[in-house]
């Protein structure tokens, strides 16, 4: 029973901690997210190509990976 309740409160403190990482990560890609979208309904793929790896890179300095 010690187990299930220590698993059960594990489970809920780890989808808090992730809901609040899911927040900050919104934040933070709200801008790139948007740019790029726009830069997609456009004809300009240079400007496609440089937003997508600006938000790629944004995220991956977000996640720290």
């Amino acid at each position: 029973m010690r187990i299930y309740l220590l698993a059960m409160l594990t489970l809920i403190v780890t989808g808090c901690t992730s809901a609040v990482n899911d927040s900050a990560l919104s934040t933070v890609l709200d801008r790139p997210m948007t740019t790029h979208a726009a830069a997609l309904a456009g004809d300009d793929v240079a400007l496609m190509r440089r937003t997508g790896r600006d938000l790629i890179a944004t995220y991956d300095a977000a996640t720290g990976r």
